[in-house]
């Protein structure tokens, strides 16, 4: 894949990921830039008060930062200097807290894996992968502890997926987990 395509390529997801959140009063999207640097980007129906923070595995902040009378911004966070490992990145506003995990590695960029919940369409669901070649990963869908769903996807580049649980759960106070593993055996556990 040249240059040019994998830069098309990487604009159409991205675009995906923020089309999927066109419906919530905030989104963001993290994504990897290179080996060191993750992008974040953020949007908001109005301007605010924003707080970025980076947190390592230990639950310690190695950075924060606020930002005042911000609607939207693409900010640049250079992981060079921090040790490899897992951190999350925090985005808060009025309207609350999104969290995105990244896997920092030194050497190479690991996939990213996202699954945040449909702002307007509380039983729809939107996995994002993001990675640099090609990968095999594993989903599974929980809902009270019962397997939902399993699925085994190739994913080569960036994917975008919405699994729609409409027709399963039935009472907002019925968790829904997803566990996602790369075959490198990250594993991610969000819970709704």
């Amino acid at each position: 894949m040249n240059m040019r395509s994998k830069i098309t390529v990487l604009f159409f997801a991205l675009m995906m990921s923020v089309a999927a959140f066109a419906d919530s009063p905030t989104s963001l999207t993290v994504m990897s830039a290179s080996a060191h640097v993750y992008k974040v980007y953020y949007k908001a129906n109005e301007a605010g008060k924003v707080r970025v923070s980076i947190i390592n595995n230990s639950n310690k902040a190695v950075f924060s930062e606020v930002l005042n009378n911000v609607a939207s911004f693409v900010r640049p966070y250079n992981f060079s200097e921090l040790p490899e490992g897992e951190y999350t990145i925090v985005v808060e506003d009025k309207n609350g807290k999104q969290v995105e995990k990244v896997q920092y590695s030194m050497s190479k960029i690991t996939s990213f894996i996202s699954v945040t919940e449909k702002a307007n369409d509380p039983n729809k669901y939107i996995l994002n992968v993001v990675n640099n070649g090609t990968d095999v990963v594993s989903v599974k869908i929980f809902a009270a502890e019962n397997l939902l769903h399993e699925q085994t996807l190739q994913v080569t580049g960036n994917f975008g997926q919405v699994y729609n649980l409409n027709s399963v759960r039935t009472t907002n106070d019925m968790k829904i987990t997803f566990v996602v593993t790369t075959s490198a055996g990250i594993t991610r556990t969000i819970e709704f």
